[in-house]
């Protein structure tokens, strides 16, 4: 038996479900693009999550969790391993806080802050994915992160154990925290909110959703989200990287079907038929430009994984 034969029936026997075969990832990724994973499993409760990394981990089989696929760009060559999709879903209001399973949909979170009376998360309106991903990274934007309103969360480590940790536990810096160093899977986390007037988080909402789609590619694109973090300069400031892009002539740029997008330049696109291989030539192509320009390196927001990767 083969090691991938004896982890399916390992897995089998220790989750109660069989993981699916050969599933396309870039049908589960914004951005379209990504090859065949081996083995495909969607975790409905944390249990099943929890069951999952656990056997992966203890036959040391390659895996990767992930959330609605935003951020996120797939190879070509799709993963050699075991892919699980969190799909944890649920919310329960506790006083101010919101508890938050970590698969549910930030768009979710924020309809149930604002139908409760709570406000402080206005920021995330338009913002995709979900809870987990986004804690993970610190999403945020207009000057908020998901970070400033974390009160506790519940990591699942990959040797199984489960840990309640407080928000400075977690390290969040700037599209940063302790998880990209500690590999860590969010399971649930309180959201600390304050009681307000519906009315004008609604109108707060507005407002943020007209900005956000004015100087965003069209609803239903396929990209990833912003694609470069903005970048630091000698002063500490951050510098938008759409700006440094537009100014060091990234507009009208593509390799293959990889573009940049014509509304904002730190937007990469897939016109139809990309390829990872040509996303990440496109991107390679304007840090250098930036690079030239402005003596900047950009950093990349968007996770590139690879087919050999694993969060072991």
């Amino acid at each position: 038996m083969d090691r991938k034969s004896a982890f399916e029936k390992a897995f089998l026997e220790r989750v109660g479900t069989a993981p699916s075969k050969n599933v396309p990832l870039s049908a589960l990724s914004n951005f379209g693009i990504g090859g065949p994973a081996d083995l495909f499993f969607e975790a409905l409760d944390e249990e099943e999550l929890a069951r999952a990394v656990s056997v992966a981990f203890a036959e040391k089989f390659p895996f990767y969790v992930i959330g609605g696929g935003y951020n996120l760009l797939f190879d070509d060559a799709g993963y050699r391993g075991l892919i699980i999709r969190n799909r944890l879903e649920g919310i329960r209001r506790e006083g101010s806080c919101l508890n938050v399973l970590s698969g549910t949909s930030l768009s979710r979170v924020l309809s149930t802050a604002v139908a409760e009376g709570l406000t402080g998360l206005e920021f995330l309106a338009g913002i995709p994915g979900t809870v987990g991903g986004a804690i993970y990274g610190n999403a945020g934007a207009y000057g908020w992160s998901i970070g400033d309103f974390v009160r506790w969360a519940t990591i699942l480590w990959p040797d199984g154990e489960r840990k309640t940790v407080t928000r400075e536990n977690l390290a969040f810096g700037y599209r940063d925290s302790v998880l990209k160093k500690k590999p860590g899977i969010v399971l649930k986390a309180a959201l600390l909110c304050t009681p307000g007037d519906k009315a004008e988080s609604e109108t707060r909402i507005k407002e943020i959703l007209g900005r956000r789609w004015a100087k965003h590619p069209p609803h239903g694109t396929a990209c990833a989200g912003s694609y470069f973090k903005n970048s630091c300069s000698a002063t500490g400031a951050r510098i938008a990287a759409g700006q440094l892009l537009d100014q060091a002539g990234a507009r009208g740029l593509s390799v293959g079907d990889a573009a940049v997008s014509d509304v904002h330049c730190n937007f990469l696109v897939n016109k139809g038929n990309a390829r990872a291989a040509d996303v990440l030539a496109l991107a390679a192509e304007l840090k250098d430009l930036v690079e030239r320009k402005f003596g900047l390196r950009l950093e990349e927001e968007v996770i590139y994984l690879r087919a050999d990767a694993s969060m072991i």
